[in-house]
């Protein structure tokens, strides 16, 4: 990697270093790089798609719909307001 493509990824991520940082980091990035363009050499055309290796059979619950007419019972630890459940700030 040029010192300028390397600096230029600098402004972009907002990183300052100082000398030894700047060439132990572009050393690291640089091996990065060289160990992504190893993987092009992998043949890769005679294999399938794996989605999981070992087979789970699914356990799903089936859905019971239930009558319920206590509202206030449901509701009761819940902040609301105006009949809408108030949900916790992000």
């Amino acid at each position: 990697m040029e010192d300028k493509e390397f600096n230029r990824l600098l402004k972009i991520c907002r990183i300052k270093l100082n000398e030894n940082e700047y060439s132990s980091i572009k050393n690291d990035v640089e091996e990065i790089i060289n160990y992504f363009d190893s993987l092009k050499s992998v043949k890769t055309d005679e294999t399938t798609e794996a989605f999981h290796p070992i087979l789970i059979p699914e356990k799903t619950a089936e859905d019971i719909p239930e009558e319920f007419d206590d509202i206030p019972a449901i509701l009761k630890n819940t902040k609301t307001y105006r009949f809408y459940v108030v949900g916790p700030e992000l």
